[in-house]
């Protein structure tokens, strides 16, 4: 199995056709924290409605976006390529189909080209993605079929490796999975499910994205993918995801794995007897619970404990910010520094602007082509760590806005820790921090604030186990989920294994 795991956002969307911000932006914010990423055009809609007196703005609304796309579909595929690295980041070119009765589906070339085309059906649509060696990925498909949710009749395998089950939409894994959906768009139908397209006997990867419509790819919380492959080439992530070596994550990085008899996530095996599954997370904050499943019933559940901290030397460190009144934006200039330990990682945790209903903008040509990074870690060496940032208000209870970091500290719990943020200077020894978060308001009540920690024991976010099991019906489906404290969680592919 290849052992490097990559991250990406395959799945959003800025002004080139509907949405907010430039494409550079989008590619620029995604190198920041993502290994590959697609700003995906809204292209098409062969069935969309015709009632102008119930449903004129909509048409109107996606007929405006799909000609931007169209004048500006190869500036598009160029930038995307212009902004590619090989081991460096790496760009898809990809447009967005919609349709009431087959669901939505993004058609993803391992690029750096591919033709802009329209179909009347899903299946003319995977013809045309055959012809160039593209796929059909579904997405949201939760949503009842009929209403731009997945309909399993109409399902291919070979077109469609994986579907999207998570992103600003909601979560479409189960019935009872978390994160609902709560778009205009309507509720989530079981029907429409990944567990009801599993039970119904086909085999596909699941993976997150965003579907971010300002220019944010990889905006935390929203929704990412973890891909396990050779290198950071096209052809190497094209296998992966061909092979269904796809994860999803909501956010945070959990690196979470699974094989069964040495074979990874996403395969179909043969074992009449013996199957050795083995189990590793390496999660980036407190671990709450490691699932195992097997045809969708509870295998195992491990709920990692805590171990003794008394000698442990690693750590994950949390820093958040924010907060405050939503019609003030605030602008954050801030130094970390360390004394006896050291910084060994930085995971940024950046999120785009909470947009649900993009406006009208206007075409790619008039998007200002400034880069604009609004989180962006300034300096780091293994002591200190600079950073500034542009925040507002949550929107709700429910919708978050902060930002946050997570750092990798070598150290004992004596060591010091620094943060001047704005001006205002706070200290801790790191044992202060331990499993606990000290808030600080800039300028008292109501106003932006900063979070410093918990810190917690990297041991409590590491797991690995084993199992033995024996098949219990012809073809047995085995998979994880992985769920945090904080609640960030990751769902893995299936492995398929025969007796």
């Amino acid at each position: 199995m290849p052992d490097k795991l990559y991250w990406g956002d395959l799945h959003s969307h800025c002004s080139v056709s509907y949405g907010h911000g430039s494409v550079d932006q989008a590619l620029a914010r995604a190198q920041q924290q993502l290994d590959f990423a697609s700003v995906t055009g809204h292209a098409f809609w062969p069935d969309m409605p015709t009632d102008r007196d119930q449903y004129g703005d909509i048409i109107d609304y996606h007929n405006v976006g799909f000609a931007r796309l169209a004048r500006n579909w190869d500036a598009l595929l160029q930038r995307q390529q212009s902004h590619s690295r090989v081991n460096e980041f790496l760009a898809f070119p990809s447009y967005e189909w919609h349709s009431l009765q087959y669901g939505d589906h993004n058609v993803y070339a391992m690029g750096p080209e591919l033709t802009l085309q329209d179909a009347t059906t899903v299946t003319k649509l995977r013809e045309i993605a055959s012809l160039q060696n593209a796929i059909a990925i579904p997405h949201h498909i939760g949503y009842a079929a009929g209403y731009r949710g997945i309909n399993w009749d109409h399902y291919s395998e070979e077109s469609s490796p994986f579907v999207e089950v998570f992103s600003l939409h909601g979560c479409s894994l189960s019935d009872h999975s978390p994160y609902p959906m709560l778009h205009d768009m309507g509720p989530r139908d079981h029907g429409s499910t990944a567990l009801a397209g599993w039970n119904r006997g086909h085999r596909f990867g699941i993976v997150g994205g965003t579907d971010h419509h300002g220019a944010y790819p990889g905006s935390w919380g929203d929704g990412r993918m973890g891909v396990f492959a050779e290198d950071l080439s096209r052809k190497a992530l094209w296998d992966a995801f061909i092979a269904r070596r796809v994860f999803a994550a909501t956010g945070d990085r959990i690196d979470a794995r699974i094989t069964i008899n040495d074979s990874p996530l996403g395969s179909l095996i043969s074992a009449e007897d013996r199957r050795h599954i083995k189990l590793r997370v390496a999660a980036a904050d407190k671990l709450d619970r490691v699932d195992l499943y097997k045809n969708e019933h509870l295998l195992h559940r491990f709920a990692p404990t805590p171990g003794n901290t008394e000698n442990n030397q690693r750590w994950k460190l949390r820093v958040t910010w924010g907060w405050g009144q939503q019609d003030r934006l605030v602008d954050w200039l801030a130094q970390l520094s360390l004394d006896q330990a050291r910084i060994t990682d930085i995971e940024t945790c950046f999120r785009g602007e909470a947009i649900v209903s993009p406006q009208p903008s206007d075409s790619l040509a008039e998007v200002p082509d400034n880069v604009d990074l609004p989180h962006q870690v300034l300096e780091s060496d293994e002591a200190n760590l600079t950073w500034k940032s542009v925040t507002r208000g949550n929107l709700s209870m429910r919708h978050a806005t902060t930002q946050s970091l997570i750092l990798s500290v070598d150290g004992s719990l004596d060591a010091n820790l620094s943060v001047t943020v704005n001006g205002h200077c706070y200290q801790y020894q790191l044992g202060e921090l331990l499993n606990k978060g000290r808030s600080h308001y800039l300028r008292g009540w109501l106003s932006e604030a900063i979070q410093i920690g918990p810190l917690i024991p990297e041991s409590e976010c590491h797991f690995s186990s084993s199992v033995e099991d024996k098949p219990n019906q012809d073809e047995d489906r085995y998979r994880l989920e992985v769920t945090q404290t904080n609640g960030q969680c990751a769902w893995l592919t299936p492995i398929w294994v025969q007796r």
